[in-house]
């Protein structure tokens, strides 16, 4: 078997074509100096697989044979309209073709930078791709969703493809092989979060017993495809519960019983948070390898003040993503997964709503410590709860009281000073609430800055809907706390108070004054 990775790299080749970065500007035609660098960057980092997306959403960019749209589109491309008159997918789609037409192929120079640095090279392919599904004319899509209608969820309109349909699971289960065949990478994820809905509501019982058989095809084509070598692994990225599994049609723990995969990755979709069930995975799972999935954002929601919402999302700090690894090495995974890292480039085409948040360089720094369970241990640490999952929001009228819980694996000795943040979705101003850590009545602080130096300030909140708190040594605990919200009737305001976001810091050294207000 060839050797299990610690830590995925998720890498969609789309990024290729809609970023700038230190390879490749918009004045130019992307080139393979993009492709090998977005690879090469890697290769001071503990990184150890590089998950390929061969994908520009559902657009393959690879010279294939079963879908051979790129024969197909040399002969009667046609020039685009001028940018301004052009939509992102259309943008995005253009410079995708120049390259392809011309013979260029990005999964084969993605492999072999891949192996030049030593990473293990597997493809992650979406199975369900839903960008731009409502636009039928959209030039992203493949010709096989294009032309038919009927194996879709909607024949109507534009849809996610049904896969009780044979047609569908031997469409993707040919991409699949063609891929294998053709780069013979060490292993496959089939990503199963882009997106997961494969089956009509009121018949996934009977998908998942057609997605166990795919899954199984995938295994059997796998082991043909593996000759005399190492068997090829196997990864599924799935939603991050059982239970979601299962309303997805996929029997994540039927998979692992009879060794069909090798890996899960135990992802959140597209935004970082600690809601997600690892516990839940490690205790069903006795043969798979289980990876907590973290991604590029941690909350959305807020808007732009032009009114523009495309991406307008508050990044993921080093901070975070170095808390959120922390944690999930205590609980139990065996590798962490990166997705969507290298989003916060400037990927949007030059949009002049967006001037004031050009982009910026990933973190590179985390991928070497969030990597490294004893690097990461010491390192301060951001904790944070929003309101895209289970337990926020919350609502409090007057009189009210209600109570979020945060589970932490630190070692609390090994830091000086904490600060609890929370963010309404509303001015806090006027309104008379009561916070207490584990039952410790806390004070507010004057302090109206972030908790840690902003990575961007792209979605920052309003300072008047932000409440600060010192936390004195002592009032947290390794293991569950308890944070508890009291409205006091003596308000100004008599609306219900919404807490949207919850975030709690701990610092291996004393804060100064400008922080603490002493």
């Amino acid at each position: 078997m060839t050797a299990i990775p610690t830590c995925l790299y998720n890498h969609e080749l789309l990024i290729l074509f809609t970023s700038q970065t230190p390879y490749q500007s918009y004045r130019d035609p992307v080139g393979d100096a993009q492709a090998r660098g977005y690879v090469q960057e890697l290769a001071d980092t503990r990184i150890d697989a590089l998950m390929c997306c061969p994908t520009a959403w559902r657009a393959v960019l690879w010279p294939s044979d079963v879908d051979p749209r790129w024969r197909q589109e040399d002969a009667d491309r046609v020039a685009p309209v001028g940018p301004c008159e052009m939509k992102y997918s259309e943008k995005a789609y253009w410079r995708v073709q120049q390259y392809m037409i011309k013979g260029g192929d990005p999964v084969r120079v993605t492999r072999d930078t891949a192996r030049d640095i030593g990473l293990t090279f597997f493809f992650s392919y979406r199975m369900n791709d839903h960008h731009h599904l409502w636009n039928r004319d959209c030039p992203t899509h493949d010709r096989f969703w294009r032309d038919h209608p009927e194996f879709q969820m909607d024949p109507d309109r534009g849809s996610y493809f049904n896969y009780l349909h044979a047609e569908v699971r031997a469409y993707y289960l040919a991409l699949l092989t063609e891929l294998v065949e053709r780069y013979d990478p060490e292993g496959l994820e089939l990503d199963f979060m882009r997106s997961p809905t494969f089956f009509p509501a009121d018949r996934v019982d009977e998908g998942t017993v057609l997605m166990t058989e795919f899954v199984r095809d995938v295994r059997a084509m796998l082991d043909r495809n593996q000759g005399t070598g190492p068997r090829k692994l196997l990864s599924v990225r799935v939603p991050r519960d059982l239970a979601g599994c299962a309303k997805a049609g996929l029997d994540v723990v039927t998979w692992d019983q009879t060794k069909l995969v090798d890996m899960v990755n135990v992802s959140s979709y597209f935004i970082s948070t600690h809601e997600i069930d690892i516990e839940g995975f490690r205790k069903q799972l006795d043969h798979a390898k289980i990876y907590g999935e973290m991604h590029f954002i941690t909350d959305t929601g807020r808007i732009h003040p032009s009114g523009y919402r495309n991406n307008y999302s508050q990044k993921t700090t080093r901070e975070q993503y170095e808390t959120l690894a922390h944690e999930y090495w205590q609980r139990g995974v065996d590798g962490l997964s990166v997705f969507n890292f290298s989003y916060c480039r400037e990927h949007h085409f030059g949009e002049p709503r967006r001037r004031g948040f050009p982009g910026v360089e990933p973190p590179f720094e985390m991928l070497g410590t969030a990597c490294d369970p004893a690097a990461v241990a010491p390192r301060a640490k951001h904790y944070f709860i929003n309101s895209n999952f289970d337990k926020l929001p919350i609502s409090l009228g007057l009189e009210c009281s209600a109570s979020v819980t945060l589970d932490l694996h630190a070692d609390i000795a090994a830091f000086q000073d904490a600060m609890l943040r929370l963010e309404m979705t509303e001015s806090a101003w006027g309104m008379a609430f009561e916070v207490a850590l584990n039952d410790e009545i806390l004070e507010a602080s004057p302090y109206v800055g972030e908790l840690f130096a902003p990575f961007t300030r792209e979605s920052l909140p309003d300072h008047f809907n932000v409440e600060n708190y010192r936390v004195p040594a002592g009032f947290v605990q390794s293991g569950r706390n308890v944070v508890t919200i009291t409205r006091r009737n003596e308000s100004a305001i008599c609306e219900p108070l919404v807490c949207r976001r919850l975030e709690l810091a701990l610092y291996p050294y004393t804060l100064p004054p400008c922080m603490t207000g002493e």
